[in-house]
């Protein structure tokens, strides 16, 4: 080993001393006598025993560089796998909600399309809405949905009702929700006009539909920017975005998820300021 090859080993090794917690009595001693090593062959280069003394402080410090390597190659494969795995739980969670939601939502239409049953489709589709799984990768999804059965409803409503549709060849949340006021009219057996309470429960569901609506694009955005910020490492502000799709979907799991994170990470850069 040629001597810049040992001075640089005997650099490597110091560096590593300098980042290693307190060594036994003997390691210090012996980290202690490098300095002297280090003289002694730059002062006389041609002296073997310094430099085989030399070459073996570098090897040792080698191994323990390594061995250093190896153990945070552990630690970080071990947290690694937790991540992984509570990713894989998280995924789980949401394919299994969606399935329920995607078994309602098969209801909701088979609802929608009869007559007779638009009372219960009017609240069944009400409910959908309500628990309409916020995630970041199913806007889209839930977007699509409710239109389907929007046009599921102006289907029915043609057919049998055709004068509350008339002109117009889609339906919204005011025509969703005056089906109740025009199936309690019709079935009164004397042939009366719904009463007032009846008009303003229609009115009231109109409006919760679209409030509805509005929350669950406002919750969507508020996740995918959350997850942005998350990446970005802003995790005070990805945590805040997190809450607020919780305070609207409580059984998130994928928000939840994420708060999770970002909450230990802002703890944690808190704790290292003040350590600072």
């Amino acid at each position: 080993m040629t001597l810049a090859r040992l001075l640089l080993a005997y650099a490597a090794a110091a560096g590593l001393a300098a980042a290693q917690p307190a060594d036994p009595a003997g390691e210090r001693a012996g980290a202690q006598a490098l300095p002297a090593l280090i003289d002694n062959v730059l002062n006389d280069p041609s002296n073997p025993e310094s430099r085989e003394r030399l070459k073996s402080a570098a090897e040792l410090a080698s191994a323990r560089e390594k061995k250093a390597i190896a153990a945070e190659k552990a630690v970080l494969l071990a947290g690694a796998e937790r991540d992984r795995k509570k990713t894989l739980e998280m995924r789980a969670a949401k394919e299994k909600r969606r399935r329920a939601w995607n078994k309602a939502f098969a209801r909701v239409c088979s609802l929608a399309a009869d007559a007779d049953n638009m009372r219960e489709a009017v609240y069944a589709y009400e409910a959908l809405l309500e628990k309409s799984p916020v995630y970041s990768d199913n806007g889209e999804e839930l977007a699509a949905a409710s239109e389907k059965v929007k046009k599921i409803l102006y289907r029915t409503i043609k057919s049998e009702y055709p004068h509350l549709v008339e002109g117009r060849d889609r339906i919204d949340e005011r025509d969703i929700a005056s089906l109740l006021f025009y199936r309690a009219s019709t079935q009164d057996d004397l042939g009366r006009y719904a009463d007032t309470s009846s008009t303003q429960e229609a009115l009231n569901k109109a409006d919760r539909f679209r409030r509805l609506e509005r929350e669950l694009r406002l919750q969507h955005s508020n996740l995918t920017k959350g997850i942005s910020l998350y990446t970005k490492r802003h995790y005070s502000e990805a945590l805040a975005l997190f809450e607020e799709v919780l305070a609207f979907d409580r059984a998130n799991e994928e928000a939840l998820y994420f708060w999770v994170i970002a909450r230990g990470k802002t703890k944690s850069a808190a704790g290292d300021e003040a350590g600072e």
